[in-house]
């Protein structure tokens, strides 16, 4: 078949759109990771042999268990994780488990993802001197973790599928990346 044939049958062809057609997921997966910004100066650098002023930023994204990503933001490198979540989660409707890293761990994470969906389940691993305080969420991972070591509590809560985010940041960095 001859592309001609192919364009004049596809003018009444309806298509969907991608994002139509998928299902959200009922995981939201959170991490952010730093990117290098390469300027004008990266040639003057190599050829004069002057030292680097590197400019970095940040991305922070949101993915569901489908690898879809739900929001993402860019900021300066000085912006702390924990305080981009309540404009990561402004993009996304509802939330039934919300996994992040460390970073996120914090009263005012914990208080931002239960205004946004009280009834989401909130896995945050607490640091290893963790003590529990008034959340009583995080009180039941730090018990957790005592109770069966920080790999039980991984097992036990699903923390494997966090691995997906750090996934989707490769593949994001491979995409924009250099070649090797």
């Amino acid at each position: 078949m001859e592309f001609s044939n192919i364009s004049k049958r596809c003018n009444g062809l309806k298509l969907k759109k991608l994002v139509d057609s998928l299902e959200p997921g009922s995981h939201v997966l959170v991490d952010s990771s730093g990117l290098k910004v390469f300027g004008k100066d990266e040639w003057h650098q190599e050829k004069h042999k002057v030292k680097a002023k590197r400019t970095w930023r940040k991305l922070h994204i949101a993915i569901d268990e489908k690898h879809q990503f739900l929001a993402c933001k860019l900021t300066t490198k000085e912006v702390g994780d924990s305080s981009v979540l309540p404009n990561l989660l402004a993009d996304i409707n509802d939330v039934d488990t919300f996994m992040a890293d460390g970073a996120y761990d914090g009263e005012p994470s914990y208080r931002v993802i239960q205004n946004k969906s009280p009834q989401a389940t909130i896995v945050i691993p607490p640091p290893h001197n963790a003590v529990s305080n008034h959340n009583a969420i995080r009180n039941e991972h730090i018990d957790m973790i005592h109770t069966h070591g920080r790999m039980g509590w991984q097992r036990r809560v699903a923390y494997g599928l966090r691995s997906l985010v750090e996934l989707a940041i490769l593949r994001y960095k491979t995409i924009i990346g250099e070649e090797r």
